[in-house]
């Protein structure tokens, strides 16, 4: 373990808290190096290989130096002597990159059943104005679009879409990619991106709260 501790600690590496059982620290790291790993889908377009890299090893330490029982306490310790007791603000927001145009009605297999630039119709408006996955899931097949064409266009695993539209929370990997695989799943849509992602969201981190 380097000598100083990086502004980011290693339970915020792992996105748990100082209070994580071995059992929780170890599906955490399961789910940040599948998710990191170079080439993965769940950081296409998000994260380059090099950067994915670069969080990958400080995943690999941050488990190494928590699974551990001897080091984990004397890293605790240590903490508590820095006065870093407290979660760190998250620090694993991915660069600003340029979002990817829409996919054209070449992209599909057959193109959706409406015109680019139109509101969203008023039948399939959600009355309370929650987009979760049942609303998102019926909006989608109202289109005649499958979750295989979404998954082919984006790059996103369709079992990750899957997830969104069943609501499994606890199946989706960090906020982060959360917020991209939706961005980009609304666009594939024609749907305001952001009032998609902020509605979804708000239910996700109160089920993950």
């Amino acid at each position: 373990m380097r000598e100083s501790i990086p502004d980011q600690n290693l339970y915020d590496i792992l996105e748990v808290t100082t209070e994580a059982t071995l059992q929780e620290i170890e599906r955490a790291y399961r789910i940040a190096r599948s998710t990191y790993q170079p080439n993965a889908l769940a950081t296409y377009s998000v994260f380059s290989d090099a950067e994915a890299g670069d969080i990958l090893r400080r995943v690999e330490e941050a488990y190494a130096v928590l699974s551990d029982a001897r080091m984990r306490r004397e890293y605790d310790a240590r903490l508590r002597r820095e006065g870093a007791g407290e979660t760190l603000p998250p620090a694993l927001d991915p660069p600003v990159r340029e979002p990817p145009p829409p996919p054209t009605a070449s992209a599909w297999s057959h193109p959706p059943g409406r015109a680019p630039g139109l509101q969203l119709e008023d039948s399939l408006e959600p009355e309370d104005g929650v987009f979760d996955g049942p609303v998102l899931r019926r909006i989608r097949l109202s289109r005649g679009i499958e979750l295989e064409e979404i998954s082919s266009v984006t790059k996103i695993s369709e079992s990750y879409l899957r997830y969104i539209e069943e609501n499994r929370y606890v199946e989706l990997p960090p906020s982060v990619y959360v917020r991209g695989f939706l961005k980009e799943y609304a666009r594939t849509l024609r749907l305001d991106a952001r009032r998609v992602t902020d509605s979804y969201m708000r239910r996700y981190e109160e089920q993950s709260a």
